[in-house]
């Protein structure tokens, strides 16, 4: 299914929003990058801090380093000033209170500036842009790490659809099709873009495309370092973008069905779990009662012992009796004194074993499982040297 919507997407969404900044419709696309073949544009690699990898129509992104984020930006030079970039983007894992997952766009050489789209664990957001060797938090505040809460983001692995809409140096952001805010920096002209990792963590990104509006006249730097323009060539048609609207919701379907997918995996581990436990416990219950039963026939057959001891005794009190040997018959009585205490003590212990024994042939089954299931090599260098300021 994910192949053959990714083979029919040329255009995505295309909706109005009353509090949106940007009406306008980007209906040209320019890159669509399904990540269906290894290309050019993406950096893999494989060492002891990252893992970067195209596989099955994903880009793999693996932070092992737990120090510091990771950028890594396409080779691609972006030369528009108006545009609109889409990327579906799923938070797998975090093993840092700091994993995120996100979109880099206006990335200017060198990491001299841009702006960072990111999300986390706990179904939050947040918007920064680069400036100098520091961050400028664009949403929430310094304290909470320019973190921000929303319902409308998908809980930890699951897909969310990160939508940014550039038009005249004004930004709209869309989240899983819902406007969430709008801002503006005259700073930048045009930008490259990439994705950014959080310490610790691992995503996925499912698909990236980028669209202008018309056919718009794109910079890019001439010979005599004067700015020249290109025209971009794109076509669209109604019928594409009714196509399109149709796609996306198509896709918000999977990525809940996969979501669903991923809840009922974990059910099924949870029971397999607790049946495997089930049956460790029913082994240990039925080895705990036949050690009972074992002690039990043991103390009965004592028992049974002490009562023929003190019927011989009886009987031989009998043949004394009226014998002038007091001492012997003195002596006989203190012996079966003692021997009826140990009996009655023995008696007593024999009960608590039955009582024991009773109680545990009584129960039906184990007591539940309580669920506890809950859960260096040279870096590779992104284009343009891009690197990432120390988190403040």
């Amino acid at each position: 299914m994910k192949r053959i919507i990714h083979s029919l997407v040329f255009v995505l969404i295309f909706q109005d929003v009353m509090s949106q900044a940007i009406p306008e419709k980007f209906d040209r696309m320019v890159m669509s990058e399904n990540f269906d073949t290894i290309n050019s544009y993406w950096t893999t690699a494989a060492n002891s801090e990252n893992l970067f990898l195209v596989q099955e129509g994903e880009y793999i992104l693996n932070r092992k380093s737990v120090a510091s984020p990771f950028a890594v930006i396409a080779e691609y030079k972006n030369t528009l000033p108006n545009f609109r970039i889409v990327t579906s983007l799923n938070l797998e894992k975090a093993n840092s209170e700091n994993g995120s997952l996100g979109i880099i766009i206006m990335a200017q050489p060198g990491g001299e500036g841009g702006f960072l789209v990111e999300i986390n664990t706990l179904k939050q957001y947040r918007v920064r842009q680069i400036a100098g060797s520091t961050y400028k938090y664009l949403t929430g505040d310094a304290k909470k790490g320019g973190w921000v809460t929303s319902k409308d983001i998908n809980n930890m692995n699951s897909y969310n659809l990160i939508d940014i809409r550039v038009l005249n140096r004004n930004y709209d952001l869309y989240i899983n099709s819902i406007f969430i805010m709008s801002f503006s920096e005259i700073a930048y002209k045009t930008g490259n873009f990439g994705f950014i990792v959080g310490p610790g963590s691992k995503g996925r990104v499912d698909f990236l495309y980028l669209f202008t509006i018309g056919e718009q006249q794109a910079l890019a730097p001439a010979s005599d370092n004067e700015t020249k323009t290109e025209t971009v060539n794109a076509s669209a048609t109604p019928d594409m973008i009714e196509l399109a609207e149709s796609i996306i919701k198509l896709k918000t379907q999977i990525n809940k069905l996969t979501e669903q997918n991923e809840d009922l995996r974990r059910s099924i581990e949870v029971m397999k779990s607790e049946e495997s436990d089930k049956a460790s416990m029913q082994k240990d219950f039925d080895k705990t009662i036949k050690q009972y039963q074992a002690q039990a026939a043991k103390h009965q057959a004592a028992y049974d012992s002490l009562l023929k001891v003190n019927q011989a005794l009886l009987r031989y009190k009998e043949m004394v009796a009226g014998n002038e040997n007091s001492d012997l018959i003195i002596s006989l009585s203190k012996s079966l004194k003692t021997e009826k205490e140990l009996n009655e003590k023995l008696k007593r212990e024999n009960k608590m074993l039955t009582d024991s024994l009773n109680v545990l042939k009584q129960q039906k089954k184990p007591s539940e499982i309580k669920d506890t299931l809950n859960e260096s090599a040279d870096k590779p260098k992104p284009t343009g040297s891009f690197s990432l300021p120390v988190e403040n």
